[in-house]
């Protein structure tokens, strides 16, 4: 089965994310991923992430795909206009990619050039009713294709914004716009999940977002750097005055692993910022 069959079938999905790299040796970038391979059901590769300069995620994701990994492609809104959009849409399916995430990325002043121009023709919403209208035939000037991608389309959440219903509201109208799955922003606190199906629904497919935290320098890091994070105080001080803060996290992501697939109120976990050896130590512990 593939990604969208195993995530519809009801399976327990487990993914990760991976960054292209930055040069044009992806010797290192295709072997630490092979890794992953026959253990997670699919692999997201970032889509220019922290607004830097790397090789992007649709000839990453072909480059995964050519080794037997099913990607995900994601996709921002921040480098590209509709054209454009459109266009590496259409390229992802004609090289067989059809698992696409849709983001709207973050701000070009949050992240490495931060003299580069944002783009932001479209928002989310209307990259998703984009893509839909390319699975009718057509691209959005109203001209026909030759033939018709169909795409598995996925969107993001971050269950830390408060107020929370004004994230749920743009969970419904990416739904409506055509989100199939949703992948999440770090995920501590399974009442917030609780709270998200109560609005939502059981049918909406969620993967939660978990990390592997390694080093104190990490978690500054993503508090100071990485928009939209929120670790909770009671995790934070699980870390403090610690030497052995790799295994530390590697306990709480095991926790929180087992937790959530114990609750049934999402449909897997989503490794965000993890090395493949260290996501592979956690699931061999939790027998994944």
């Amino acid at each position: 089965m593939n990604f969208e069959e195993k995530l519809k079938s009801g399976k327990f999905i487990i993914t990760a994310e991976v960054s292209p790299p930055r040069g044009v040796d992806v010797s290192s970038f295709v072997s630490k991923t092979l890794m992953l391979k026959d253990r997670v059901d699919a692999v997201n590769v970032t889509d220019f992430q922290n607004v830097g300069v790397r090789i992007t995620s649709l000839v990453g994701s072909y480059l995964l795909l050519k080794e037997g990994i099913e990607p995900i492609f994601q996709i921002t809104a921040r480098d590209r206009n509709r054209v454009a959009i459109s266009g590496e849409l259409l390229s992802a399916y004609a090289l067989g990619i059809k698992n696409v995430l849709v983001l709207t990325g973050d701000y070009t002043t949050t992240g490495i050039s931060k003299s580069a121009k944002p783009v932001f023709d479209l928002d989310t919403v209307n990259i998703l009713k984009m893509a839909k209208k390319l699975e009718s035939g057509e691209d959005f000037a109203g001209k026909k294709l030759n033939k018709s991608p169909n795409f598995f389309l996925g969107a993001v959440f971050n269950p830390n914004i408060t107020p929370l219903d004004i994230e749920i509201l743009k969970i419904k109208k990416k739904i409506l716009a055509g989100a199939e799955f949703f992948q999440t922003q770090l995920v501590f606190d399974l009442s917030i999940m609780e709270r998200i199906r109560e609005k939502v629904g059981s049918e909406v497919k969620i993967i939660a977002g978990v990390t592997i935290f390694k080093s104190m320098e990490m978690i500054d890091y993503m508090i100071n750097n990485v928009p939209g994070i929120k670790i909770p105080r009671y995790i934070l001080e699980k870390f403090e005055g610690k030497d052995n803060i790799k295994n530390i996290g590697i306990e709480l992501c095991v926790d929180l692993c087992s937790k959530m697939k114990e609750s049934k109120l999402v449909d897997g976990v989503h490794f965000l910022a993890s090395r493949p050896s260290d996501i592979i130590e956690v699931m061999n512990i939790l027998r994944w």
